[in-house]
């Protein structure tokens, strides 16, 4: 029994720490923060200061996903929590457009280390832990930005504090997560060789002492060395290259519509005491026991996954374009809260499906690489949509740009369910099964032949 609660620890630290590290009061009223604390207007706020993030997040994940499994993840997770505590403080402290962009670089930094954080889940666990530990941490994501947006409406609605003491809040918790962080048990260089060896279905004893490495340094040397094998040992799985694509093309839609969700809300919005939080929490709520009950369901992924991944983005495209086109508030919020959800929800299910099927110990290379083509693409959107020196498109237009790229992913999944339903049913028709076929070794060998 000892053994058992000792197992339980590591486990619950993590989602301890998955539920602190994200309550960041803020966010729900960053835009009324923004404009009415610090004067920003409208079009310097989405042209000149958002912008940044998503090219400071794409130009950081390259560095970040190729050192995070090198450097063994806690020192990304260490510049994950800097960076907030950065961004927190430009906020609380700056006034200036150029504050703020500098706030929105360090934003972008932190958020492309979070890849370190699952992939030290994965490296410091066993895989048949992967699904139950993902959901768990995911959940407790969930969980922590449900308290924080709930803290942050009440404190609002109560008149205990105003948009600037909600700031001052949120650059408190990084800094309590950060020692934390700091008091993680590291990955050992070690141990990650026995799993790279033990993947490949060998024994370390029978590689040769000369060919394993010695120290530190020389496990970074045979990483490097073994980055390009890795990749492409790792995407030559057909399973992990389809969910790897909803997982690029869905973050990226992902991250505009948040980023831009509350400049949305914005246009529309009389009320002095906005309901943002409560929106904020409902979504990440509801995320929170679909995780859990998807958990709970046993679900053949590989049988059912690109249909789930079809509906789910056809349903993606129809919110979107309500969302673009609503004039109420409330419908916004709703579908807000339908769309965030379900993108937390099969992001859960994209991250442990991929580690199931991983053969290599490269969580941070796979993650990271998954991540930055992401932010490749949000980049051009952002360059070609929203950037003053593209076309400029103001909110609603560009959620509808975002709802026709769902329905794209939804077509090209189509195409794959109905070319996989229409090859099985061609290589079912040229099979003739009789009564005797499989009686004997040599009538199964003759069956075989003949198809």
């Amino acid at each position: 029994m000892f053994m058992m609660d000792k197992s339980m620890v590591l486990p619950i630290v993590l989602c301890l720490y998955a539920f602190v590290k994200e309550i960041k009061m803020g966010e729900p009223f960053l835009y009324k923060y923004q404009t009415e604390f610090l004067n920003l207007t409208n079009h310097q706020i989405t042209a000149e200061i958002y912008p940044y993030t998503a090219y400071t997040y794409t130009l950081s994940l390259i560095p970040i996903f190729l050192f995070t499994d090198l450097f063994l993840y806690k020192p990304t997770m260490t510049m994950e929590m800097v960076g907030q505590i950065v961004f927190r403080a430009a906020l609380v402290f700056g006034h200036s457009v150029a504050s703020q962009q500098l706030g929105m670089i360090s934003y972008g930094i932190a958020s492309a280390s979070e890849v370190a954080f699952f992939s030290y889940i994965y490296a410091k666990l066993e895989k048949d832990q992967y699904q139950r530990l993902t959901s768990w941490t995911r959940a407790a994501t969930m969980g922590g930005r449900t308290i924080g947006y709930l803290l942050s409406q009440f404190i609002i609605l109560t008149q205990l504090g105003n948009y600037l003491t909600l700031n001052q809040v949120a650059l408190a918790m990084p800094c309590c997560v950060l020692i934390l962080c700091i008091c993680l048990p590291r990955v050992h260089w070690k141990q990650m060789v026995v799993r790279m060896h033990e993947a490949k279905g060998t024994i370390i004893a029978a590689e040769g002492n000369n060919k394993l490495p010695k120290t530190y340094w020389s496990y970074i040397c045979y990483r490097v060395r073994k980055l390009r094998s890795d990749f492409v040992k790792v995407y030559s799985v057909g399973f992990i290259r389809k969910w790897s694509f909803w997982w690029a093309m869905t973050t990226c839609m992902s991250l505009q519509v948040a980023m831009f969700a509350q400049t949305l809300w914005g246009e529309v919005q009389l009320e002095e005491s906005p309901l943002n939080g409560f929106a904020e929490a409902a979504y990440t709520a509801t995320a929170t026991v679909a995780i859990l009950i998807m958990n709970a369901i046993a679900i053949d992924w590989d049988k059912w996954g690109e249909l789930a991944l079809v509906l789910i983005s056809t349903i993606d495209c129809a919110l979107l374009v309500l969302y673009s086109q609503a004039t109420s508030i409330y419908v916004m919020y709703a579908c807000y809260i339908g769309y965030r959800s379900l993108y937390q929800v099969m992001i859960t299910i994209a991250q442990w499906n991929i580690a199931r099927k991983m053969m290599r110990e490269s969580y941070g290379l796979v993650f990271g690489v998954n991540s930055f083509v992401a932010l490749i693409m949000q980049s051009i959107l952002m360059a070609v949509v929203a950037d003053k020196r593209g076309l400029g498109m103001t909110v609603r237009p560009q959620f509808l740009v975002y709802a026709a790229l769902h329905l794209g992913i939804a077509l090209v999944f189509l195409v794959s369910v109905t070319f996989t339903v229409a090859n099985y049913l061609l290589n079912r028709s040229k099979v003739e099964p009789s009564p005797t076929k499989f009686q004997n070794d040599d009538e199964s060998f003759d069956c075989k032949t003949n198809v």
